[in-house]
């Protein structure tokens, strides 16, 4: 489950994934990162995805632009929080609340998905041998 962070007007969305897994993710198995949903349960609602940069996030999906500093290398988004006034919690979750629950949806699906790639590959490479 994806943890957000508020320190000043810095908002840190922590990923239950590590960078490096979305990554895999992405170059194996693009489509797992789509959460769908609609009346057939077949329409785009959610993307996941990497970028350069700080990461975004809106109804539409999420981007991480880098990992945390410890040794999980999570992948995190830094948003900056604009409100002055009210509560920083209210406006953060009516901001990107909604968005981080679709997130955390996409996200639970993603550990079988990394299982599936890593029996696929390791049968892959028990079947390559490199002759001198």
């Amino acid at each position: 489950m994806a943890k957000i962070t508020i320190a000043g007007d810095a908002v840190v969305v922590t990923s239950a994934m590590k960078l490096e897994d979305i990554k895999t993710v992405k170059k194996y198995r693009p489509d797992a990162l789509v959460l769908r949903g609609g009346e057939d349960g077949k329409e785009p609602i959610f993307k996941l995805g990497v970028c350069a940069g700080a990461g975004s996030i809106c109804k539409y999906g999420a981007e991480f632009g880098s990992e945390t500093h410890d040794d999980e290398k999570k992948a995190v988004m830094t948003l900056i929080c604009d409100c002055r006034e009210g509560d920083i919690k209210e406006a953060v979750a009516d901001t990107i609340g909604a968005y981080v629950l679709n997130l955390n949806k996409l996200e639970a699906t993603l550990p079988g998905v990394l299982e599936e790639i890593a029996a696929e590959k390791e049968q892959i490479m028990s079947n390559i041998s490199v002759a001198q």
